[in-house]
C-alpha cells in the first residue's frame, strides 16, 4: 500500500490566492506597487524606511514578482553602497523565506513521493553542478530567481549552497544595476 504525503493545503491555497491577487494587481494597477512614497519620508524616518524596504525585499520572493524594480528603487532611496548591502541582505532573507516555506508546505516530500524517477533524474543532472547552475540562473534577469530556490528546496540542495549561488548571481546582477544607475545618473 502506497503511503500518501500530504501537502499543507490550507496555507498553500491561501498563498496561491494571495499570489494570484497580487499578480493581477501588479499587472492591472502598477501604481499600487510604486514605492516612491518611501523617498518622500526617508529624510525624517531613515530607520523605519530601511526596515520597510528590507521587509518588502524579504517577502517579495513569495509573490514571484521581479525584485529588479525594488532593487533599482533602492538607488533612489539610499546611497549606492547602502542600497547594495541592503539588497544583499534582502536576497539572503528572501531566499531563506522561500526555501523554508517550500519545506513547510511539504512540497519537497510530496514531489519526491509523486515523481520519484523525475526528481532523481533532475538530482543527477544537478549533482556536482548545483552552485554554477543556481548562480547562472540567478544572474539571468528574465527568469525568476525564486523558482530556482523552490527547486533547490524540493531537491534537498543544502541551503548554504542555494543561498551562496543566489548571492553570486543576484549579487552580481544587483551590483550591475545599482552601480551603473548611480554612474549614469
Amino acid at each position: 500500500m502506497e503511503s500518501r504525503i500530504k501537502v499543507r493545503r490550507k496555507p498553500l491555497y491561501i498563498w496561491v490566492a494571495v499570489l494570484i491577487v497580487t499578480l493581477i494587481l501588479y499587472c492591472a494597477k502598477r501604481d499600487l506597487f510604486d514605492i516612491s512614497f518611501l523617498r518622500e519620508n526617508i529624510s525624517d524616518h531613515k530607520v523605519p524606511v530601511l526596515i520597510l524596504y528590507l521587509i518588502i525585499l524579504t517577502f517579495i520572493g513569495l509573490t514571484v514578482i521581479p525584485s529588479t524594480p525594488i532593487a533599482v528603487a533602492g538607488v533612489l532611496l539610499f546611497p549606492p553602497m547602502t542600497a547594495y548591502i541592503i539588497n544583499l541582505i534582502g536576497i539572503i532573507t528572501s531566499s531563506l523565506v522561500v526555501y523554508y516555506f517550500t519545506k513547510y508546505l511539504r512540497l519537497d516530500a510530496w514531489l519526491d513521493a509523486k515523481y520519484p524517477a523525475k526528481i532523481e533524474k533532475i538530482r543527477k543532472a544537478l549533482r556536482n553542478k548545483e552552485l554554477p547552475i543556481i548562480a547562472g540562473w540567478s544572474f539571468f534577469p528574465f527568469v525568476p530567481t525564486d523558482l530556482i530556490i523552490y527547486v533547490s528546496s524540493t531537491l534537498h540542495i543544502p541551503f548554504w549552497k542555494c543561498v551562496f549561488g543566489v548571492i553570486i548571481g543576484e549579487g552580481t546582477l544587483n551590483a550591475l544595476y545599482i552601480f551603473s544607475i548611480d554612474f549614469l545618473f
